[in-house]
């Protein structure tokens, strides 16, 4: 809890200002020690005494800022308020409290007296911002809240945090405080003259100009006056040491008549459009706040009329006459007393939960009202900042050095992208030269089916004589270990050993699947699902769905093997977290896997589930190690993305060995690299809960878009997007490269590290592309100051502080997982300390790298689609391309909480909406993919 206090005096302005209509909701809660019982009065009463000493600042002002989403009750503001008193020697004083709720937040104003009345002094408060810093941390250690980083030092404090005077210009002028304030220190970071910064300022579409107060200042279109040493952060005299004297600049009504002739007709209309689009959420919010008043009047109305009752009920309960006489001398009536005050009291703690409860149901509402003010300012933002560049791009060239314009994205020819040889490639050609079925092995690795022509596909790689190629197709073709499996018009083909693999996984899963499992007990499934209800209302303010409960009876109560398939972004292990909690109190023990370090991180983290990969479990099996029992709960997450033979090997050592198998995915997803698509099939042989209602983006209308993408209706989720202004159409791939890059880096600079933030494509050449393309624009603009050179598995690359990194193979020492963000805080003699990302639900760490050592990282600020699966972050960057199927649309496209923009050009976007269009093309194109990817039997 933030606690900010200052001694003041001016009791009628402070009066107004607690109880100004602006606040949503104002509640006097308390006010006491004073005559009066009004807030005007009683600081009036204050005054009156205060003129009897020689203070002037009579008051003692505070506020209590809980965290934004915390659920805190009255009690805790008043134990604190309590503390306050007892720290600052305040105890006894006459003091008001007041709580104020607007935008879908709740604090706390405390208002003490500081004359002591009987000694007519006022009460000294040494040091009292210290102490209450002090408090503050304490508060936040106690309630287990994640303390600002400004809190814990103040040396870390946010340096776009702005005062008062500079939110209300940036209101005046209809702009982020934060997002002009960033601008400015911008420009000032990545200049070291008064020629520079003026360009950079020109550039944004400021003119550095001479105030009329003889200091430097900056001129926006709209007239408005920009300090420069207050929205840079630095003294004065750090401006002139840097910019100089003001001789040659023009003062500001120069600068606006400069500007005005740069007028943005469309800049305008967009403005009036937010303008109108605001209104209509004004109306709402003043709807939505009439309405919560009425509720809570009628709840106060029946609280004091039920109170009323009972206490009157109470009273008659006392006995009256010659037996209340008997009473009080017998002590029965004394009890009696103590009995009925004990009641009033519970009854006033229940009053009072019910007012809490009722607050509570109030902000979660006002809070998704405020989601849409928050997206319209973003957007305003956004064009306001575009608009300002246009007009810095028309400004005179005479007067201002000349804008330059990238057409194209630039790259850095010293970081060229090298892709690695597969290390089986060599000892694949030897053994292909030996004996050319091997390349049979080869092929059904990846896939279930395959025909003559993929066999020459991929010999073709190893022989690429004509003449010998056919004899080696036809000796493969000879193996006795090829089974034909469709005799149409083109055949196709399996290896033996596969379909018997996959017949043993059927008959393994069905068996299991009608296997009862040990149950867990009603008792422990009631409370999983209360405990996991308390949490999420803590964290998000919701329940659990029903289907999400449903999907928890049923691995709780099915057989020994189980499926759920849920869409991407339906709370998957939101629904695992609860499940844990049974399956722990009835005594198992939970393990989870998934195929990658990333997905078994995040299921540790979201679930609570000790996780691994699927790989690492394998291997501790063949030494003997952390084996499975019939006391095991084994999880794996992502199956979908799991093939055949590795699924078939998990099913039949749970099968052995008694343990109950949970299978976790979505197989309209990624699908698996190895060949088959096993979980698809057990979840339609064995049946599977379902979770489709999708809880990750927060708009309506981009939930059903993932719907829409989750059916196969490409085309219907693209339109949405498009309706809604989040498609960008290019000429061709290197501008939509530049479009989205830009995109990034000025969501980058509104938002910093508060937003977190993706790009996404399939191919890793584009991947290379877009990170060049960004560090480029952040180089540009003075981000990436002194970079370092080092060589990775991908090439050299150039990293700088502020850089975002991607870790590319998993190291336990390090404690980095393949496809692990971060972002470079700091870089000595060659090595890189990372801040590792987190979800949220972790705190902070930091990781040391040492090339020497560790080489297998990159630029982070894209990474392939495949990477991305299981990840979720407020906004996504997805370059369209012609390779990208389905089941990668799909997964590109629900990466997000808040946007996700897409880029391309045209025939690239109408080939992602021709995926799966209808029932008849999306026949035809799931034909030709699995012709290309795996065959028709997968």
């Amino acid at each position: 809890m933030i606690l900010k206090a200052s001694q003041r005096g001016g009791g009628m302005q402070l009066a107004v200002h607690l109880l100004k209509p602006e606040n949503e909701h104002v509640e006097l809660h308390e006010i006491s020690g004073f005559v009066a019982d009004d807030l005007a009065g009683a600081f009036k009463e204050v005054y009156a005494i205060s003129k009897g000493t020689r203070c002037k600042q009579f008051l003692f002002s505070l506020s209590l800022n809980p965290p934004e989403m915390e659920n805190v009750p009255v009690e805790v503001f008043e134990d604190v308020i309590a503390r306050i008193e007892a720290k600052m020697g305040l105890a006894g004083q006459p003091r008001a409290i007041v709580f104020h709720e607007k935008q879908g937040r709740r604090h706390a104003h405390c208002v003490w007296s500081r004359i002591d009345a009987a000694k007519m002094k006022a009460i000294n408060l040494p040091h009292f911002k210290l102490k209450l810093t002090e408090l503050s941390r304490q508060i936040y250690l106690e309630q287990g809240w994640d303390m600002p980083r400004g809190l814990e030092d103040f040396a870390d404090r946010d340096p776009l945090n702005y005062s008062q005077a500079e939110a209300q210009q940036a209101k005046r002028v209809k702009r982020d405080a934060r997002a002009l304030k960033a601008t400015f220190q911008k420009c000032w970071a990545g200049s070291d003259s008064r020629a520079a910064f003026a360009h950079a300022l020109k550039e944004q579409g400021f003119v550095l100009a001479c105030g009329n107060r003889r200091g430097f200042v900056a001129v926006d279109s709209a007239g408005e006056v920009y300090a420069i040493a207050r929205w840079v952060g630095v003294k004065t005299k750090e401006v002139r040491a840097r910019l100089g004297d003001l001789e040659g600049l023009p003062n500001v009504e120069e600068a606006i008549a400069v500007l005005s002739r740069s007028f943005d007709v469309e800049n305008f209309e967009a403005q009036q459009q937010a303008e109108r689009r605001k209104e209509i959420l004004e109306q709402k919010r003043g709807s939505l706040v009439a309405v919560q008043r009425d509720e809570r009047e009628v709840l106060r109305d029946m609280q004091q009329t039920r109170l009323a009752v009972e206490v009157a009920a109470r009273m008659a309960s006392l006995p009256t006459g010659l037996k209340a006489s008997w009473a009080k001398m017998t002590g029965a009536y004394q009890c009696l007393c103590a009995e009925n005050e004990a009641l009033i009291n519970e009854a006033l703690r229940r009053d009072r939960r019910g007012q809490h409860d009722i607050i509570q149901r109030h902000l979660k509402a006002r809070r998704v009202l405020q989601h849409e003010f928050e997206q319209l300012e973003y957007h305003r933002e956004l064009n306001a900042k575009s608009a300002q560049r246009e007009i810095g791009a028309r400004l005179p060239d005479a007067e201002f050095a000349p804008e330059q314009v990238p057409l194209r994205p630039e790259y850095d020819a010293a970081q060229p992208l090298i892709i690695q040889p597969d290390e089986d490639t060599l000892s694949i050609a030897e053994k292909v030269a030996r004996d050319p079925a091997h390349i049979l092995k080869v092929i059904a690795d990846k896939k279930e089916s395959f025909t003559r022509a993929d066999i020459l596909r991929a010999l073709v790689q190893y022989i690429p004589d004509p003449t010998k190629l056919g004899i080696a197709a036809d000796t493969a073709m000879r193996s006795p270990d090829l089974i034909e499996v469709n005799a149409g018009p083109e055949p196709r083909y399996s290896m033996q050993e596969f379909l018997s693999i996959k017949a043993t996984l059927s008959a393994d899963a069905r068996i299991m699947a009608s296997t009862s499992a040990p149950s867990v007990s009603r008792a422990h499934i009631g409370t999983a699902i209360s405990k996991e209800n308390t949490t999420l209302q803590k964290s998000v303010g919701a329940n659990l769905s029903a289907e999400q409960e449903t999907a928890i009876r049923h691995v709780l109560t099915s057989g020994k093997l189980s499926c759920v398939i849920g869409l991407a972004g339906a709370g998957k292990s939101t629904m695992l977290s609860a499940a844990r909690h049974a399956w722990e109190k009835q005594g198992f023990e939970v393990i989870g896997a998934a195929l990658s370090g990333k997905a078994a991180d995040g299921l540790e983290t979201a679930s609570g589930i000790e996780s691994r990969t699927l790989a690492s479990l394998e291997y501790s099996w063949k030494n003997g190690y952390n084996l499975l029992t019939r006391n095991s709960v084994l999880v794996i997450d992502e199956v979908g993305m799991v093939g055949t033979k590795q699924l078939a090997r998990f099913v039949s050592a749970a099968k052995k060995s008694g343990a109950t198998l949970i299978l976790v995915g979505d197989p309209e997803q990624l699908q698996p690299i190895q060949a088959g698509r096993p979980f698809k099939d057990i979840a339609q042989e064995s049946g599977a809960a379902r979770l489709s209602e999708i809880r990750r983006q927060r708009q309506e209308w981009q939930r059903q878009a993932s719907n829409a993408l989750a059916e196969g209706r490409c085309a219907d989720a693209i339109a949405t997007y498009r309706q809604q202004g989040f498609v960008s159409t290019a000429t061709d791939a290197p501008e939509a490269i530049a479009k989205l890059a830009q995109d990034y880096v000025t969501d980058m600079e509104l938002h910093g590290l508060n937003v977190s933030r993706l790009a996404l494509t399939h191919r890793r050449k584009d991947v290379h592309a877009i990170n060049q393309a960004i560090r480029s624009l952040r180089k540009s603009g003075g981000d990436l100051a002194v970079e370092t050179l080092l060589q990775t598995n991908h090439g050299p690359r150039a990293f700088a502080v502020g850089d975002r990194i991607i870790f590319t193979r998993n190291d336990r020492d390090l404690g980095v997982k393949n496809g692990s963000f971060g972002v470079v805080e700091g870089i000595d003699n060659d090595q890189l300390r990372v801040l590792m990302d987190t979800d949220g639900r972790d705190k902070s760490r930091s990781a040391t790298i040492m090339p020497d050592h560790y080489t297998a990282f990159d630029h982070g600020y894209a990474c392939t689609i495949h990477k991305s699966q299981g990840a979720t972050v407020d906004n996504a960057y997805v370059l369209g391309s012609n390779t990208m199927d389905h089941h990668l649309s799909y997964v590109a496209m629900t990466r997000h909480r808040d946007e996700m923009r897409l880029y391309g050009e045209p025939t690239v976007l109408h080939r992602l909406e021709r995926n799966h269009d209808s029932e008849a093309e999306r026949l035809v194109l799931h034909l030709d993919h699995r012709q290309k990817r795996s065959g028709p039997n997968r």
